[in-house]
């Protein structure tokens, strides 16, 4: 039998600091475990609703092409009616950045400058704007809409350095109808007076309307309209009626040193807010946190390039792309990828068709960029204006033979399929302006990258879109 000295009662206090100790670890591991599970889920969640995002957009952007009125074979005939199709490509890339010099590796910023805008049809259902009836804002609805997608720098708050630098995906619709049968269009035979607006801002912000400014006059769109440069959103917003057609341009290097549409503040009329007494801050907001919105154009003879020894192939604009042992042809490129022309592919026997920086006639042709692909219009050619400024007005479509070359085209239709439309008596050299690439469009595709903050983590959707008939 145990002496009362020799039986313990309870732990001494070195026990119980140990079985403390032992308790704070177990528990701090399980709150690791917890805080890892939670941190996990999060991300997932986060990921899960950026996956989420991307599907709407892409939808959203499929939807608008699948709908797009014009025939991308250019010139257009204005009497046509059908609209437009204008490709922007910045002169930035996913590998090069506006000065032509390389990007590492490392740089999660991709094309972030370019633009695409064009005219849409949805005929199931009607696309809705905002319409100023001078009592009260309401909508109004068209089956008809001009749209524009394009990038602008995220806001970032005083004093941070995000870790990576991202952009807003806008998408700006404005609704197409020809005749306006409402106040205060229908009170002014069909038009506004600018003076009563006074900035782009101020008109947007009561209506979503595609439409045109003469001077002091602002008239509405129709699809006729807006097949000519002049006519587009933020192409001429001073509203200049006897300008060349290639003046007439989205915002642009050519203007502004930096893009304008990437500028601090934005131009007037092409992004609202409160600083300017905007009430639709975010309206025309499709996605945040995106590095990349990258138009690409299928070119036919683009080459296709396999390096000695490599299990992949590459194209113009891909990162480590030569072009010194082409395999094949036919790829989606940007525009002017080569930034001047480029030979025939070996393996096909074509030249690439937008390697080039484009035709000088249009008066889009810039060497460092932008590059641009437009539907274009033939009205150029009867407009009533010295065009090419050689002192002749409109000598491609006047019947005569003005360049005395002694040839004439053999029908004003496009009977040999080289894309020209000239009366009888002129011929091609006499054509004032040129689309700024006068292929057809066969593709396009679109690269939409998206950066998640929370999980630090890249997410890519590709789009593509074919406007050869089925």
């Amino acid at each position: 039998m145990k002496s009362p000295a020799t039986i313990r009662r309870g732990m001494t206090l070195v026990e119980m600091l140990v079985a403390t100790t032992c308790t704070l670890i177990l528990m701090g591991a399980i709150a690791q475990v917890f805080g890892a599970f939670g941190t996990a889920v999060s991300d997932s969640r986060s990921m899960i609703e950026l996956d989420a995002q991307l599907r709407s957009v892409a939808w959203r952007l499929r939807n608008d092409l699948s709908g797009a009125t014009a025939r991308t074979l250019p010139p257009l005939e204005v009497e046509a009616g059908e609209g437009y199709f204008e490709v922007i490509e910045g002169p930035r890339s996913d590998t090069k950045d506006a000065n032509n010099n390389a990007i590492p590796p490392t740089n999660l910023t991709a094309d972030i400058d370019d633009v695409l805008l064009f005219t849409t049809r949805n005929t199931e259902t009607p696309y809705l704007g905002k319409y100023d009836y001078g009592t009260a804002t309401k909508t109004t609805e068209s089956q008809l809409a001009e749209v524009a997608w394009f990038l602008r720098p995220s806001d970032v708050p005083t004093g941070t350095i995000p870790p990576v630098q991202t952009y807003t995906l806008f998408r700006r619709q404005n609704l197409v109808v020809g005749y306006v049968g409402f106040t205060p269009f229908l009170a002014n035979s069909n038009r506004v007076f600018w003076n009563g607006y006074k900035s782009w801002a101020k008109f947007f912000d009561q209506f979503d309307l595609s439409v045109q400014r003469q001077s002091a006059v602002i008239y509405p769109n129709s699809l006729a309209d807006l097949t000519r440069r002049e006519n587009r959103f933020m192409h001429n917003v001073a509203g200049t009626i006897d300008a060349k057609a290639g003046s007439f341009r989205f915002p642009d290097g050519t203007v502004d040193p930096t893009f304008q549409w990437q500028a601090t503040p934005a131009p007037d009329g092409l992004i609202f807010d409160r600083s300017k007494g905007s009430t639709r801050v975010g309206e025309d907001v499709v996605l945040m946190n995106v590095i990349g919105f990258d138009v690409r154009v299928f070119d036919p003879g683009a080459p296709v390039d396999v390096p000695a020894g490599g299990d992949s192939a590459l194209v113009p604009g891909d990162s480590g792309f030569a072009g010194m042992q082409p395999a094949a042809n036919g790829a989606y490129v940007d525009l002017g990828w080569n930034r001047g022309p480029y030979g025939v592919v070996a393996t096909s026997g074509q030249r690439p068709r937008f390697a080039g920086v484009g035709e000088p006639l249009s008066g889009l042709r810039n060497p460092s960029g932008p590059f641009t692909w437009d539907t274009w219009s033939t009205h150029y050619e009867s407009n009533g204006f010295d065009d090419d400024q050689d002192g002749t007005t409109d000598e491609g479509s006047n019947s005569l033979d003005d360049d005395s070359d002694g040839k004439a085209d053999e029908s004003p239709f496009d009977v040999d399929g080289d894309g020209l439309f000239t009366s009888p008596g002129d011929d091609p050299g006499e054509l004032e302006t040129l689309p700024p690439y006068r292929f057809p469009l066969r593709g396009i595709e679109i690269r939409l990258r998206c950066y998640e903050p929370s999980s630090r983590q890249v997410r890519q959707v590709t789009i593509r879109h074919s406007f050869v008939p089925r």
